[in-house]
């Protein structure tokens, strides 16, 4: 033998080592896992389970009146199904009825300054006082009705402290 064969066989025997060794692996095989199934049946519970959770809602709106009043009394109770437009609450008036005589007080000044403006009959300024005599009026029993409203919702619990205070400080404001 020769140099040469004994290289082609080196090399033939490289190749097939090399072949083997490149081969790809058998997969292995995936084990076999066997399962019992049973077809869902309508059945009595028969295990109650207790523990302590947190519901949430679904659907949350948030309720704000267009006005600032006391409530005078709640329609529903809370958590119950309500429908768009339902009355959920009745707003206490007492104040809402005083604002209104207020504005009546102001609409009659108004209309006392434009009749003494077209009918300049008496002086001037005499008009003017008389005018502001019967705003002042106005406005203090206005005034007067609002506190004495706040002073009774204060007594029955319906307001803090701090509106009676708040309509105390503004009739004396009026008086002063």
């Amino acid at each position: 033998m020769n140099w040469k064969s004994v290289a082609v066989a080196a090399a033939a025997a490289g190749l097939l080592s090399f072949s083997i060794g490149c081969k790809s692996q058998e997969k292995e095989k995936e084990p076999v896992v066997s399962v019992q199934t049973t077809p869902a049946e309508r059945a009595p519970i028969s295990q109650t389970v207790t523990a302590e959770a947190v519901v949430f809602p679904l659907e949350q709106a948030t309720v704000a009146p267009k006005i600032t009043s006391t409530v005078k009394r709640f329609l529903v109770q809370r958590g119950t199904r309500v429908k768009k437009g339902q009355l959920l609450a009745e707003l206490e008036n007492t104040d809402l009825s005083a604002a209104a005589e207020s504005s009546k007080g102001d609409f009659e000044q108004a209309e006392a300054t434009y009749v003494t403006t077209v009918g300049a009959g008496l002086p001037q300024q005499l008009q003017k006082a008389e005018l502001d005599a019967a705003a002042a009026k106005s406005a203090f029993e206005a005034q007067q009705k609002i506190y004495d409203s706040r002073k009774e919702l204060l007594q029955q619990g319906a307001i803090p402290r701090r509106d009676v205070e708040a309509a105390e400080v503004a009739l004396a404001h009026r008086m002063g």
